[in-house]
């Protein structure tokens, strides 16, 4: 009996001594995704085909910032001394942006002879939508002013690709539209440097970061130079839970 209070005690002690240092909370974020490298361009045109009423975005890869969100759960332990190392886990929409200025127009993707191409003038955006779920394991270092506590973080973007569509809208100069949707997914995972910087006070906090990936989305692509990397500078919101 001494012996099971005797542990009992044991674990409520070490239970009690790792809240004191381990926080788990929710955070919802907003962000500015786009593409760099020798590929990533701010114009580009659409290939669309009459018969089929296909299209797609010549090069869905925008150096133009597009607006992203996500929501993430996190656990983070911060030691006496300040430092700080912990997961975050969650879901991030990253979308980019490349504006459109022409429409490629042939009579069929499928014809058996080669096309003739019609260059028509356009206005539009389009918009490549990448859905994550992502991976932040890090590590860092808290700074406490009164209150007011930084915590300086870096690590990995770890983010699984569950699924890649452009969505790009345009009108021509005799004001006739063109939507297109084709899917668009070409990795598997994004691995990106990341690096943080939230300031809490009680349970709320308020972080911004930057994420530049080295993984290429063009990696299987023929011919030419093919190189488009991931950025984002992030921004957002965390309530502790405990």
């Amino acid at each position: 009996m001494k012996k099971t209070l005797l542990l009992i005690v044991i674990t409520l002690a070490i239970k009690s001594s790792f809240a004191q240092q381990t926080a788990f909370g929710i955070s919802l974020n907003s962000g500015l995704f786009s593409f760099s490298g020798k590929s990533a361009e701010k114009t580009t045109a659409i290939s669309y085909a009459a018969a089929e009423k296909l299209g797609y975005t010549n090069n869905p890869y925008g150096s133009k910032n597009g607006l992203s969100y996500g929501f993430s759960l996190y656990i983070q332990r911060a030691t006496k001394k300040g430092f700080l190392f912990g997961l975050d886990a969650g879901y991030e929409t990253l979308k980019s942006k490349i504006s459109i200025t022409q429409i490629f127009y042939v009579p069929s993707f499928f014809s058996s002879s080669t096309p003739t191409t019609t260059t028509i003038n356009a206005r539009g955006n389009s918009y490549f939508n990448n859905s994550f779920l992502n991976f932040y394991p890090f590590a860092g270092y808290r700074f406490s002013f009164n209150r007011i506590k930084l915590d300086l973080t870096g690590g990995l973007d770890i983010a699984h690709c569950l699924s890649a569509k452009e969505k790009a809208k345009a009108t021509d100069s005799d004001g006739k539209n063109y939507n297109i949707s084709p899917a668009g997914k070409t990795i598997n995972t994004d691995i990106r440097t990341r690096i943080q910087l939230t300031a809490h006070y009680k349970m709320i906090g308020i972080y911004a970061g930057y994420s530049a990936g080295f993984t290429n989305y063009m990696s299987g692509y023929i011919g030419g130079i093919n190189e488009a990397y991931s950025r984002m500078l992030r921004f957002g919101t965390t309530f502790t839970i405990k």
